[in-house]
């Protein structure tokens, strides 16, 4: 009772500003470290300005009035509520530690949680949270990052030794232009909406979502958008496929999504895709870039297959927890 006694945790307010900014820096100097962070950081006062713009959301834990963990969470994502970070200082007490921002998460969100799933990448070390979280009623998704290496000379060599098979007929793969929007939607919504994406992410569920999705990669709110990188598959002059490219942080280029409508399917579509994305990325950004890299299941045997095949290799693992609507 004694060690229950000693923590409290509150929601951020500006009184606890200079006291604060210690732990989030902490958190800011292991990012890349300890939770795998590819972008950085927000600076302390971009980050209490979007606290106090309501962008985002931050619980502390006190010790003895001495801030020693912090939690924070979004609700940014339509249909979700995005759980985004717990970060502790010091190496004791950590589960501990995290039941205690957990647990008034949940009770400040009780309503919220009543009509929306909760999403929560466990990236790093917060994988060491996962048999604590689903006491919370939180499900489990294995994610794999596969990155292909630019200064890997290996992983360029099988790329280069790639041969693409010629594309059956009625098929063209096509550059992004925003004409094909309101079908690409289409094919985001028929791809994904019975997948597991769907239920860590529900804005695949729904058309309105998806086009929610479309917007923040064709603006740039998940990185800068390289249309001339990104695949639009054709059959019939229809767009019934999707591969996205972006620059997510200074050098490292990212796939946030290959889609494909079920019917097009086992022909292969979705390497020839990835294959003309990629080749234009080598060709175009290779003396600007570091690195492309992706994110599949764990258990999506044809994907990680796929990405290998292109010289890709699994970086790491790392759990995608979400709770689902009761």
């Amino acid at each position: 009772m004694t060690e229950t006694l000693a923590y409290k945790v509150q929601e951020y307010s500006d009184e606890y500003k200079n006291i604060f900014k210690g732990v989030y820096n902490d958190f800011k100097n292991k990012a890349y470290s300890l939770y795998k962070f590819e972008l950085e950081p927000l600076e302390y006062d971009e980050f209490t300005a979007s606290l106090n713009a309501g962008l985002i959301k931050c619980l502390i834990l006190f010790e003895e009035q001495i801030p020693t963990a912090f939690l924070v969470y979004t609700t940014e994502i339509s249909e979700a509520l995005e759980l985004n970070i717990i970060h502790c200082l010091g190496e004791e007490n950590l589960n501990y530690k995290r039941r205690l921002l957990m647990d008034k998460f949940m009770e400040i969100n009780q309503e919220i949680i009543k009509e929306k799933v909760i999403t929560y990448p466990m990236l790093g070390s917060q994988d060491e949270f996962t048999p604590e979280i689903t006491n919370y009623g939180f499900k489990l998704v294995g994610l794999a990052v596969e990155r292909l290496n630019f200064s890997n000379i290996g992983s360029l060599e099988v790329f280069k030794a790639y041969k693409q098979k010629p594309l059956p007929e009625g098929y063209k793969i096509v550059e992004w232009d925003s004409k094909y929007k309101d079908e690409v939607v289409n094919v985001i919504n028929t791809s994904f909406e019975n997948t597991s994406d769907a239920l860590f992410d529900p804005r695949f569920s729904s058309k309105e979502g998806c086009k929610d999705i479309l917007n923040k990669i064709t603006y740039g709110i998940y990185g800068r958008f390289l249309d001339e990188c990104s695949s639009v598959l054709l059959h019939n002059k229809k767009p019934v496929g999707i591969c996205f490219a972006n620059i997510t942080a200074g050098r490292i280029a990212n796939i946030p999504l290959i889609g494909m409508k079920k019917e097009h399917c086992g022909k292969g579509l979705g390497e020839a895709m990835l294959h003309t994305t990629m080749t234009k990325l080598i060709s175009k950004h290779l003396n600007h870039l570091s690195e492309v890299n992706a994110s599949t299941e764990t258990d999506n045997y044809p994907a990680l297959k796929m990405y290998r095949r292109m010289g890709f290799k699994e970086d790491y693992y790392y759990p995608q927890a979400y709770r689902p609507v009761k």
